[in-house]
């Protein structure tokens, strides 16, 4: 998919998770926490992915990504659409800006997020890519609207006890009459 990076799904007994730390408290919580993880059925829900240069190298970054039913982006519009929704994506802060070597036009991130767009372009169905990202959060903010990521015109929304968050999205193939 990404030269350069492996991807397994991520498991509950995973070393990494206790060692992992992106800067960003509530992200560190969600992975570290296993809050992806239903102990009741055994599953990550929804499906969390552990990224790596290589099979037994340092976790460079974790995401939590599910295929969901979206309101269509235009305060006019009707309907839902099925984005691959972002819950949870965190760079480990050793790898944060660092170009993938095996793609250095890319940082990990980029590269890692490229991946992730590879899963929704497997989906004919699915128009993009959907996340929440805190209003506050100026460098994730940056690095999204650089990947391609557009905020929805309703303006924030609060999430997580009260923490602003914007609804940004990546169309694919023309699929999301963006904004």
């Amino acid at each position: 998919m990404r030269p350069g990076i492996s991807f397994t799904l991520a498991l509950p007994d995973s070393v990494g998770l206790d060692l992992f730390d992106c800067g960003e408290r509530e992200v560190d919580g969600y992975f570290r926490d296993r809050r992806w993880f239903d102990p009741r059925r055994s599953v990550a829900s929804p499906p969390t992915y552990e990224f790596r240069s290589q099979p037994d190298a340092p976790v460079i970054g974790y995401a939590s990504v599910a295929f969901r039913l979206v309101e269509h982006p235009h305060d006019r519009g009707e309907g839902r659409r099925k984005y691959l929704t972002i819950y949870a994506l965190g760079i480990d802060r050793r790898f944060q800006g660092l170009p993938n070597p095996a793609l250095p036009s890319e940082t990990y991130a980029r590269s890692i997020l490229g991946i992730l767009e590879c899963f929704a372009e497997g989906r004919p169905e699915c128009p993009g890519l959907s996340l929440w990202v805190r209003i506050a959060n100026a460098r994730a903010l940056r690095f999204y609207e650089r990947a391609g990521f557009v905020a929805d015109p309703s303006g924030p929304v609060r999430r997580d006890a009260g923490s602003p968050h914007l609804t940004m999205r990546k169309f694919l193939r023309g699929g999301g009459d963006p904004p």
